[in-house]
């Protein structure tokens, strides 16, 4: 899900399908959301997104349809520039404590909900 945000957010469109792909339900809403926001403001989203998931629980433990995931994501060098140049406000980034909620459809797996807290959360 994340690689298809960063990628989306090159050029902020919120109907690149690899977010339907990786994301649905409140994710895919949050992202594609964030992705009108930029376009209408004329902004992108530039750089390199870190990610270290890790899954913490299983639902059922035999064949399981649902996972929770505990991730620190790191934004410090993924910022928000003007589509003309330079960078949008002088926010940076940080390091957030996010937790994810991944399901399994027919299709694969696919994060349904998340959870991004603020900077310095971890």
């Amino acid at each position: 899900m994340w690689d298809a945000f960063v990628e989306a957010g090159k050029v902020s469109d919120p109907d690149a399908p690899d977010l339907r792909k990786y994301a649905s339900g409140q994710a895919l809403r949050l992202i594609v959301n964030a992705l009108y926001t930029n376009r209408e403001q004329k902004e992108v989203i530039l750089g390199q997104l870190v990610i270290d998931p890790k899954v913490t629980a299983v639902t059922p433990a035999v064949d399981p349809a649902e996972a929770t995931i505990l991730d620190c994501v790191n934004d410090e060098k993924w910022l928000e520039h003007k589509a003309s140049g330079g960078l949008a406000n002088d926010e940076a980034g940080g390091r957030h404590r996010t937790t994810a909620t991944v399901d399994r459809t027919a299709e694969g797996w696919r994060v349904s909900s998340f959870l991004l807290e603020e900077a310095g959360t971890c």
